[in-house]
């Protein structure tokens, strides 16, 4: 459910660059010259990987719109809180002498 309320998110909030409408229209391009070139089998197993390359590049993309997201949410909590901004140095040293701690 929440996956589904990230997702609207994203596509209602994504931006396309310039450089990215100029790959999509290169890979569309090269997928037409392939396929012509390609017999009936090959093209499937083409039109199989082009599918599976969106499915990861949507998945890549709402993963990163999920971080984010979490990260303005975080820096927001942060601002709201009555406590000292976050210090990775600080959290950093914390993790360290934890792990110290169980070593020994």
């Amino acid at each position: 459910m929440m996956r589904d309320y990230m997702k609207a998110l994203c596509y209602r909030f994504e931006t396309t660059s310039r450089r990215a409408e100029y790959l999509d229209r290169k890979i569309k391009r090269t997928y037409r010259q392939l396929t012509r070139l390609l017999n009936e089998p090959e093209r499937k197993l083409l039109l199989k990987m082009a599918d599976l390359e969106d499915a990861l590049r949507e998945e890549a993309c709402l993963n990163s719109f999920i971080s984010g997201y979490r990260l303005a949410q975080g820096i927001q909590q942060e601002l709201l809180a009555d406590q000292p901004p976050y210090n990775f140095e600080n959290e950093d040293e914390q993790r360290a002498c934890e792990l110290a701690r169980r070593e020994r």
